[in-house]
């Protein structure tokens, strides 16, 4: 009989039903793969994510982190996620200051820094410096995958550029808040792009937002992951920033911070905080991160043997 305790978290925001859902095992340890994609299909939500506990010291843990369609290497909701869920029921031993956990994940391993802001934690991802694998020079197929004009992203004098901050990331410079809030995604269009490069998810900004102290309004369209479009994406927020600093669409200055809003036209309004290093006008190391609510815990129970 499997029973194993879950979480569902809503992560890169301060209230419930905001920012990214998101499911959490805090335990899976043994328990088969083909099993863990059952269940990610299962919980219906963009990511689950299975912990293991490292039984050989604190703040330590192993993730695996699936789609409803398959397991990805890498993704800053769910390592977060993680975090904030196992922080919420005093897993995290926390320090007088800053806090960090490291996870150990399909594609390497990344610390956690868990710090205070504004009266509530902010779990922020370190990135490696980002990745800058080449320009997408088809505007028009873009203009189509989004139903936008192509104006609407030439206007900005800016290429679409796939950036990679541990994911491979499209990203889509387009011109006013109002052409962002037009976009109506076109999945055949999009499969044309995914024929040019391997992949046809999309990442649009502009450098308008609704909010007041926000840098960016995003949208991502990751439809080869199962996700038609995504609330909150934290590898996308880290490949932006390096986009943002690379073109000098940021102060150069020793330590820059953009705030991202996303998820608003879905009705779950998200925020993203991405910082970076600048050394000799390049982009350095980078941090991803949000805030996080629990907004339920439960317990899954079957007969394995009937699944498998």
């Amino acid at each position: 009989m499997f029973e194993r305790e879950f979480m569902h978290l809503d992560l890169f925001t301060r209230v419930p039903f905001g920012g990214s859902r998101l499911t959490l095992f805090p335990d899976a340890t043994g328990v088969p793969t083909a099993l863990l994609q059952i269940i990610a299909r299962e919980m219906g939500t963009s990511e689950t994510v299975f912990a293991e506990p490292d039984p050989g010291g604190a703040n330590r843990g192993r993730l695996r982190i699936f789609t409803p369609k398959g397991e990805i290497p890498l993704s800053g909701l769910s390592i977060l996620g993680a975090t904030c869920g196992l922080d919420a029921c005093g897993r995290v031993a926390r320090g007088a200051d800053e806090t960090r956990f490291h996870w150990r994940t399909e594609d390497g391993e990344y610390p956690v820094v868990l710090s205070e802001v504004d009266g509530a934690t902010l779990y922020s991802l370190v990135h490696e410096p980002a990745e800058f694998i080449g320009q997408y020079y088809q505007r028009g197929k873009v203009a189509r995958a989004l139903g936008v004009e192509e104006t609407d992203i030439a206007i900005t004098g800016l290429p679409c550029e796939i950036v990679s901050a541990g994911l491979p990331i499209h990203i889509v410079p387009m011109g006013s808040l109002a052409a962002v809030q037009s976009i109506r995604f076109d999945r055949d269009a999009a499969r044309e792009i995914a024929r040019d490069l391997g992949f046809g998810d999309l990442f649009v900004f502009t450098c308008e937002a609704e909010g007041a102290g926000v840098d960016v309004h995003c949208r991502m369209f990751a439809q080869d992951f199962g996700i038609p479009e995504d609330a909150a994406t934290g590898s996308a927020a880290g490949a932006l920033i390096a986009y943002m600093i690379k073109h000098r669409l940021v102060p150069l200055q020793p330590h820059v911070r953009l705030v991202c809003e996303q998820g608003l036209e879905m009705k779950r309004p998200s925020r993203l905080y991405a910082e970076a290093e600048i050394l000799d006008g390049r982009c350095g190391a980078i941090r991803v991160g949000g805030h996080g609510v629990l907004l339920a815990q439960g317990r899954l129970r079957f007969d394995q043997g009937s699944v498998l």
